[in-house]
Parts: structure tokens; C-alpha cells; sequence
């Protein structure tokens, strides 16, 4: 039987609606969904300058017949915005899937041009108090360093929204991730 694969470039923007989609659903504020006392990040949108609390980030697999790919998504909140960010990563062969090692690289994402996995999507809270989010133009997630152990990563990341009126940056270290197999 031979099985049919979307290809992996057209994935990008479906996870990524599908994180968005998964956020923006909950009610209130979010909660961290597992412990991350050792994570410091900052984002600093246009002036102002937020640190930001962990609330949730899982890194899984697509296999397909040729290797797999692997997709970590990170979100954060603070009281004036939330930050998510999809890196898509690949193709690995099978040993190589296996692990939770990402290439240590800057991943890219833009509307008009190639992509290179790194969709930063950002929400700042509206007047009613909710988060509303802000279309990305283009933005990218830098990954400095990974620890295989504790279940860390670091880097930074830049985005501007897609009216090019909102831009923003940030740090991140030892945000932790939940691997799936």
C-alpha cells in the first residue's frame, strides 16, 4: 500500500494555525502547564519591555517515508502579551528523529518569501483585557543552546506584525519543553 504525504513545506503554516488556534480558545489567564523555574525571557514590543512567565511548550515528530521532521512550540504570557513561537526542523533519518536535538541555527519565517521554520506569533491584550493576535509578517527564533538533560533551550527571536507598525524582540534562556515520541 503506498501512503501519500503532504509535503513538509506546506506543514509550516498549518501548525502553526494550530497552535495559535489551541491558545487562543482558553479562557483567562494561562496557567503554566508544568514547571519552568530556571526560565528568564524577555520581549520588548515597540517601548515597552515584558518579562515573560512560562506557560507551555511541547516538542514532537512527523515521521514520513523519506525521515521526519520535528516541531517545537514555545508560549509564554506576561500580563500585556503572550508570545508563541513554531520552529519546524528537518529532515532527519530515523536515529536522528529519535532524539530532542534541534539544529542550533536561526530559523525565519516570512509572508512573501522562503521559509525557513521560525513563525513567531505575538497577542497583546486588548482594551477588554483579552488577547488579540497580531498578523506576523515576518519574524525569526534564533537557537543558541540546548540541553538535552534538563529539557532546555535558549536563543532569541524578532518579529514585525504585518502592517510593519508593530516590531518586537527577545531573549530567552532555559525555557524548558515536554518531548513527545
Amino acid at each position: 500500500m503506498k501512503h501519500y504525504l503532504v509535503p513538509a513545506v506546506n506543514t509550516l503554516p498549518l501548525m502553526a494555525l494550530l497552535c495559535i488556534l489551541l491558545t487562543s480558545c482558553q479562557h483567562g489567564e494561562d496557567l503554566p502547564s508544568l514547571s519552568c523555574p530556571e526560565m528568564q525571557m524577555v520581549t520588548t514590543i515597540g517601548n515597552t519591555t515584558s518579562t515573560m512567565s512560562f506557560s507551555r511548550s511541547l516538542l514532537f515528530r512527523e515521521r514520513t517515508d523519506t525521515g521526519g521532521l520535528k516541531f517545537l512550540s514555545v508560549e509564554t504570557v506576561s500580563d500585556s502579551c503572550k508570545v508563541v513561537f513554531n520552529l519546524t526542523d528537518g529532515m532527519y533519518d530515523e536515529p536522528g528523529l529519535r532524539n530532542d536535538s534541534l539544529h542550533l541555527k536561526t530559523y525565519t519565517y516570512t509572508r512573501q518569501g522562503a521559509q525557513s521554520g521560525g513563525l513567531v506569533a505575538v497577542a497583546v491584550k486588548n482594551n477588554n483585557g483579552e488577547f488579540t493576535f497580531l498578523t506576523t509578517d515576518s519574524s525569526s527564533v534564533t537557537i543558541r543552546k540546548m540541553n538535552l538533560r534538563s529539557q532546555t533551550i535558549s536563543g532569541s527571536f524578532y518579529f514585525v506584525d504585518n502592517e510593519k507598525k508593530i516590531d518586537g524582540s527577545g531573549t530567552f534562556e532555559n525555557a524548558c519543553y515536554v518531548s513527545l515520541q
